[in-house]
């Protein structure tokens, strides 16, 4: 795999902020519905609140964790996979790099 450009991995960690705001905003509205549906069964709720961070937190460390130059084509990749870049946004990159999200993408499915 080769190296993300300079200009591309600035522009990666730019996106980065916002990437994670809108992932833990999901996470948060999932945390909001689950609670709204308790009525009554507030330990279930609980339990289920419980599984829902955790496995929510293993996905936000697949996404944010290890964030460094060398994993950084990975993480654009899979940012776009789960809906957190748009095509607008991959569009600042460099061709090269968009091309590799995207190749990178179509064999994840």
């Amino acid at each position: 795999m080769r190296a993300i450009p300079e200009t591309d991995w600035k522009k990666l960690r730019a996106l980065k902020t916002r990437a994670l705001n809108d992932a833990c905003a999901r996470i948060l509205d999932a945390v909001a519905q689950l609670v709204q549906k308790r009525e009554g069964r507030e330990h279930e709720a609980y339990l289920a609140l419980w599984e829902l961070i955790q496995k929510q937190d293993d996905w936000i460390a697949s996404l944010f964790d290890d964030f460094t130059r060398s994993t950084a084509l990975y993480k654009l990749a899979a940012w776009q996979r789960h809906g957190l870049v748009t095509e607008s946004d991959l569009a600042l990159f460099t061709e090269e790099t968009q091309a590799t999200v995207k190749a990178m993408n179509q064999h994840a499915r």
